[in-house]
């Protein structure tokens, strides 16, 4: 027996068919700086709370079911996947960095490498929550160069922000898309 990791009952699989049952399919969406974003789930239900134990727990279990359902969303002409790394002070806090999680278990199942790439702030104001008129720009600094067909790796889709900031810190012209975890409904 194992406990379901969305709605924590026991049964037979690692998310129960109830907690499935509730996963929307995610979408496609080009955002304003070119960079295609394909998420696989929409952030609601069983989804957002797999997402909240990667995010708040650390829970790589969360990490490998949901790069699971990111993998076919993976160009297949990518060269490495690079996670949109968290702002250091909160993956201190919570002890773990969703984009790096979900990276690594995408990498086990795709073969394709992580690629550091990109440092994270040291301080910033999280913007979990928040509307968008109250949300912070995120920024990102370069650590190398890297070869192009990059695919940033992120935990969700909200306003398109983050990952317009990690692929114009990158340079878009390296960057071949995105997935994401989760996408919410409004964005």
């Amino acid at each position: 027996m194992v406990w379901c990791l969305a709605c924590q009952r026991p049964g037979e699989a690692v998310v129960c068919p109830d907690c499935v049952r509730t996963m929307g399919p995610g979408s496609w969406r080009r955002l304003a700086c070119g960079v295609g974003v394909s998420s696989a789930l929409v952030h609601r239900a069983a989804a957002r709370r797999l997402v909240l134990r990667l995010k708040y727990g650390g829970c790589r279990e969360s990490a490998e079911v949901l790069a699971a359902v990111m993998l076919p969303l993976l160009p297949t002409d990518a060269s490495a996947l690079v996670p949109v790394p968290r702002i250091y002070v909160r993956r201190l806090k919570y002890r773990s960095d969703p984009g790096v999680l979900l990276a690594g278990a995408l990498s086990r199942r795709s073969g394709l490498p992580v690629r550091a790439v990109l440092g994270p702030r040291l301080l910033g104001a999280a913007n979990a929550g928040l509307g968008r008129s109250d949300r912070t720009t995120p920024r990102f600094r370069r650590r190398w160069t890297p070869p192009g067909g990059l695919v940033l790796v992120d935990d969700v889709l909200t306003t398109g922000a983050t990952l317009t900031a990690a692929a114009a810190t990158l340079g878009q012209s390296l960057v071949l898309g995105a997935v994401t975890a989760t996408a919410s409904s409004h964005a």
